[in-house]
């Protein structure tokens, strides 16, 4: 599926007509902007910018019916998570200071609820068509690999971390699965993002990668105790990693999770099939090319 990654909404300067056609409305640092990852409050501000820019492209529509078809017509993809859950599991004062007082297992619910409401928030300003992605196998995340050394035998995970992270993925879903009854006209998908990125890691020589555990821009074990700094302190064929540095995968990965989300029928017998109930081609609508996303 070849799509660009919308615009920040920092970029479009109040255009309505440019929102139309996809828009970030999250941070260049991340889910939250930093350093307030446990801050709820940051999922509010966004979800404050869609509704703006969705109220701005009613006032530029030519007709009510038009706006509203428009918003109707639009792929809103939910990501929330990764970030806060990266953060919870970073060691030191960093972890300390960032814990919600619901302790690391209490955070989950806290976060699936905030996710929920946020779907709920949408439908309510005419938005049908929603993507919720989970967040990713942490516990095989080059930093989190070297902060669990200790717990690992250099091949595995840190099975404590993709325990929480996919305790969490697991209310997150099911929270949406109640909440479908309560949004007649509504499709909403969730994305299995670990179930994907865990294929690769398990099997990644069938996918074109040389290296699952090694992030291809970091210094020390697994590339994990200085992240990113520059450009230049990357590997030469990123395409053959599948974490770029500390947290993150690559483009590539990135790529191969787009297409299987987009076209890989919802199986439990399939090691590809990431989106639930339904791929991201049946709640665009469309045979061919993808609706231009939103980013919340």
């Amino acid at each position: 599926m070849e799509l660009s990654p919308p615009p920040l909404i920092s970029t479009l300067n109040g255009s309505a007509a440019a929102a139309a056609m996809g828009v970030n409305f999250g941070g260049e640092e991340g889910e939250s902007g930093g350093a307030g990852v446990f801050r709820m409050g940051a999922v509010g501000q966004q979800l404050r910018l869609a509704a703006e820019t969705l109220q701005l492209l009613r006032l530029e529509a030519a007709t009510p019916g038009e706006a509203s078809a428009a918003v109707a017509g639009a792929v809103f993809v939910v990501s929330f998570g990764a970030d806060a859950y990266a953060r919870l599991l970073a060691r030191g004062s960093e972890a300390d200071a960032s814990a919600p007082k619901h302790g690391r297992r209490g955070f989950a619910r806290l976060l699936a609820g905030r996710v929920a409401r946020a779907v709920q928030e949408l439908y309510e300003a005419d938005v049908r068509r929603v993507a919720v992605l989970g967040v990713p196998p942490l516990g095989c995340a080059p930093r989190v690999m070297w902060d669990g050394l200790h717990l690992v035998d250099g091949r595995g995970c840190v099975e404590e971390a993709n325990e929480l992270v996919q305790g969490y993925n697991a209310r997150v879903e099911a929270q949406l699965d109640a909440l479908r009854p309560e949004l007649p006209g509504a499709d909403i998908v969730f994305c299995d993002v670990y179930k994907g990125v865990m294929e690769m890691i398990t099997n990644p020589a069938a996918y074109g990668f040389e290296e699952a555990r090694d992030a291809c821009c970091g210094l020390g074990p697994f590339g994990g105790t200085i992240g990113c700094l520059t450009r230049e302190m990357a590997c030469p064929t990123p395409q053959g990693h599948v974490w770029w540095d500390l947290y993150s995968v690559t483009e590539t990965v990135n790529t191969l999770l787009a297409d299987w989300a987009w076209s890989v029928p919802p199986s439990p017998d399939s090691n590809t099939s990431v989106s639930r109930p339904i791929t991201l081609q049946q709640l665009a609508g469309q045979a061919d090319a993808p609706p231009p996303p939103v980013m919340v």
